[in-house]
């Protein structure tokens, strides 16, 4: 999304002054008509403590008001949302990211004492005021390498889900007396690693338990195991349900790794299958893009395909092929197929068969 530039204010003395917040698609909401209240310099940030300018709005009509909890300067830096402190581009914690890329987290970004707070802020100013540019950490801002584990993890889609209500506290004793007419979420708090969370250790990547369960679930996927059957080549897409996916979209993804023989999409399965010409091309494609496979924005799932059993042909009494019960059902499930199946009697002793509508005896006419 597009970022607003900061308001330069001197005579705030250092305080940021901004037209709009910083804030991931989760935490603005599926509302495409949202109402923000603006607060200049309304609360210090939870990680320079400087007063900012303050937004807040509601992201949807069952969600909580929402606002901004960190400056646009911390958020910039970091690269993260000024409400859930989580990055912009991936959805990921801080932490998340320094253990992928294998960054220190004591080599902090912004300082953590009161005065080198203070001296980071006045040297941001004059920065700003000297060389005129509006950001100065427009060279980093945005930029977020990559690797394996983060594409593993990263969210492709907006998580609504965030911004549901809090959980009524009278509900919890049972003391709650407006039944469906409260506000709150009627629902027993849920207790774990993840129910407390410091946004001032998220945003410095330390003590993070949301980050701490994703990178056991990183560590917790494994890679394809290619089939014994030499001869499968085939590799299952699954996730392809909006139409979204076409066929070329596909072969640019998998192209890279060997050419392909075929690609083939079932729109009713919402799945694809991709056949290689060589068993080498479809190995290395299983062990490069598993759990990481993400066209147009969504996550596709992986696997071999399953190499598909040959048709039996079933001969019916006479020796003649299926085809005599129309291809429907083999010939032991004979009694299944006339249960919804009208057959034609045997030829009669003159050579004619006739069906029920054309036997003149069974419409109530006489036979001389």
């Amino acid at each position: 999304m597009t970022h607003s530039r900061l308001v330069s204010n001197l005579a705030a003395d250092g305080r940021e002054r901004s037209d709009f917040p910083v804030v991931c698609e989760s935490c603005l909401g599926d509302n495409p008509y949202v109402r923000m209240t603006r607060a200049y310099f309304d609360k210090e940030c939870f990680t320079c403590c400087r007063p900012f300018t303050v937004f807040r709005w509601k992201p949807g009509r069952d969600a909580r008001y929402k606002k901004t909890e960190i400056c646009q300067t911390c958020s910039k830096v970091r690269n993260v949302c000024q409400v859930c402190v989580l990055d912009l581009h991936t959805g990921l914690p801080v932490q998340v990211h320094n253990t992928a890329l294998g960054v220190n987290p004591n080599d902090a970004v912004l300082p953590k004492s009161d005065v080198n707070r203070e001296y980071f802020a006045e040297e941001y100013d004059r920065r700003v005021r000297a060389s005129g540019i509006i950001d100065p950490y427009e060279q980093e801002y945005g930029k977020v390498r990559t690797n394996d584990t983060i594409l593993k993890l990263q969210r492709t889609t907006p998580y609504y889900q965030r911004n549901r209500e809090h959980v009524c506290s009278f509900y919890t004793r049972g003391q709650c007396t407006r039944g469906t007419e409260c506000p709150f979420r009627h629902e027993m708090p849920i207790t774990g690693e993840l129910a407390n969370q410091n946004i001032k250790d998220r945003f410095h990547g330390v003590n993070d338990p949301v980050a701490l369960k994703l990178l056991r679930k990183a560590g917790e996927m494994g890679s394809l195991e290619p089939p014994e059957d030499e001869s499968t080549r085939t590799l299952y897409v699954g996730g392809v349900v909006d139409g979204r996916v076409s066929e070329q979209d596909l072969r640019d993804c998998f192209w890279v790794h060997g050419d392909i023989e075929s690609i083939k999409i079932v729109g009713q399965r919402g799945c694809a299958f991709v056949t290689y010409t060589t068993r080498d091309g479809a190995e290395k494609a299983a062990d490069e893009l598993c759990n990481k496979v993400v066209v147009k924005g969504l996550r596709l799932k992986l696997a071999w395909g399953r190499p598909q059993a040959p048709r039996v042909q079933d001969e019916g009494v006479s020796g003649q092929p299926e085809a005599a019960y129309g291809g429907w059902f083999p010939q032991q499930d004979q009694s299944v197929a006339q249960q919804y199946y009208y057959m034609p009697p045997p030829p009669s002793q003159g050579g004619t068969s006739l069906y029920p509508s054309m036997d003149p005896q069974r419409m109530g006419a006489l036979v001389e």
